[in-house]
């Protein structure tokens, strides 16, 4: 096959044009001397798959130009839908995990946490006085609220931790491969940094605090519902005491 010249290349784009524009178009008959093939994902071209052959294309080589743009539209559309699933699974206001997506994320983990004899960390933990900000300031304030407790919580913590908004004002972390002491300094992080990240809101300064409540899984567990039970009873704890302050849940989980 030649080097594109002037006039292919314009017909190349000519022909590209039309496919993405229509792809059912038969780009050989449109473009002359060129066969042209839409990427279709999601329903629709995102941009076509071309050439201009000299000499014109054997049969056998159309077939491959064609799986070559139906593998690269496929690739497209699992990233597509990878997208639409993980989009579905997180909110919106803060970019965590949705209360159903994080309890099948920590079922994962008790499992592998059970073949490999090891442990992790829950932290829940809620917003002091929420109720009182949206009260106050309006909902649109609670919300700046919330979604600045997100970004902190992206900037301080790993990749690897699990965020979660589980309802409200409440979030709970998952925190693999982690001992109660790494717990509770991940957690002093996190109270520390949100009050010294006030949001500013119509030339005043909204103080966060929130109280913290931690249990540690210790090698396999019962289920995801007591363990979040005993880091809420560490959390309550924490209300019962003052707010804005940290407490260990009395009772930790042996892992069989």
């Amino acid at each position: 096959m030649t080097s594109i010249g002037t006039r292919s290349r314009a017909a190349l784009e000519h022909s590209a044009a039309l496919v993405v524009a229509d792809p059912n178009a038969s780009s050989h008959t449109a473009g002359g001397d060129v066969y042209c093939l839409p990427l279709v994902a999601a329903g629709g071209a995102i941009g076509a798959i071309g050439i201009s052959p000299d000499p014109p294309l054997t049969e056998a080589q159309r077939s491959v130009l064609a799986a070559a743009a139906l593998l690269a539209a496929s690739a497209k559309n699992a990233d597509l839908f990878f997208q639409v699933k993980e989009n579905s699974a997180r909110d919106a206001l803060t970019a965590c995990f949705n209360r159903r997506h994080f309890l099948e994320l920590m079922d994962s983990e008790l499992r592998r946490a059970r073949r490999s004899h090891g442990s992790f960390s829950v932290v829940m933990f809620d917003l002091d006085h929420f109720k009182q900000i949206n009260d106050r300031f309006g909902h649109l304030c609670g919300d700046a609220v919330l979604a600045t407790v997100g970004q902190r919580m992206n900037t301080i913590l790993r990749s690897s931790d699990i965020k979660c908004r589980y309802g409200g004002e409440e979030f709970v972390i998952l925190l693999p491969d982690t001992k109660l002491s790494g717990a509770q300094r991940v957690s002093e992080m996190l109270r520390h940094d949100f009050e010294e990240h006030p949001v500013a809101w119509n030339d005043q300064a909204i103080i966060i605090t929130a109280s913290f409540g931690i249990t540690e899984i210790v090698a396999g567990a019962d289920d995801a519902q007591a363990i979040i039970g005993r880091a809420d009873a560490a959390l309550y704890q924490a209300k019962q005491d003052g707010r804005n302050c940290i407490r260990v849940s009395e009772h930790h989980q042996a892992i069989a």
